[in-house]
């Protein structure tokens, strides 16, 4: 397995990381949902798609690198990724910031608790808009930092991941061609 590991390209090692690191946020956030009774606010689900299309452009990537062989198309879903994890970056400051009272949060998310659904006509229900924890509300936190916060920090260095990545597949395929170039020039002559 050590060994497997050692042989992939950078693309390859890259694209993995970041489709483990993706599963393992959301699986961290459905935990803490699921088992620790934290419900998300609409800021932490849209942080979630971000994950999730970052986890099946990765996969995307990974296929195409593994089955199909396609080394370039595979050099370019790790920079498509990389653009997936800046906006990920993007929504977690916002959100962290909006925790910390640094800006308001969208008027979509001011939060009104759990509903209860006991003896509730489900046609209103259907047509009141949604209530769930407030974005400005710090749910968890640990050394100071939410899990907004956590998510920045994490999104950043796999936006830096990824596109260190891309530029050095972007790199090897130029200088390929020059070389490929140079030796047909030396061939011809």
């Amino acid at each position: 397995m050590i060994a497997r590991m050692k042989s992939l390209s950078l693309v390859e090692s890259a694209l993995l990381l970041a489709a483990l690191t993706s599963a393992g946020l959301l699986a961290g956030a459905h935990a803490f949902e699921t088992f620790g009774g934290l419900a998300p606010c609409k800021l932490c689900l849209d942080q979630r798609e971000a994950h999730w299309a970052g986890l099946g452009v990765a996969f995307a990537g990974l296929v195409l690198a593994f089955a199909l062989k396609a080394r370039r198309a595979a050099a370019a879903t790790a920079g498509a990724c990389a653009l997936i994890y800046v906006v990920s970056s993007g929504l977690a400051a916002y959100h962290a910031g909006v925790e910390r009272h640094y800006w308001p949060g969208p008027k979509t998310c001011s939060g009104g608790g759990p509903v209860n659904v006991e003896g509730l006509d489900l046609g209103a229900a259907l047509g009141a808009p949604a209530t769930g924890p407030s974005c400005d509300v710090v749910a968890w936190e640990f050394l100071g930092v939410t899990m907004a916060g956590y998510n920045l920090l994490i999104s950043a260095g796999l936006v830096a991941m990824c596109l260190v990545a891309a530029a050095n597949a972007a790199r090897d395929a130029r200088n390929s061609v020059r070389a490929g170039e140079a030796l047909g020039g030396e061939l011809t002559k």
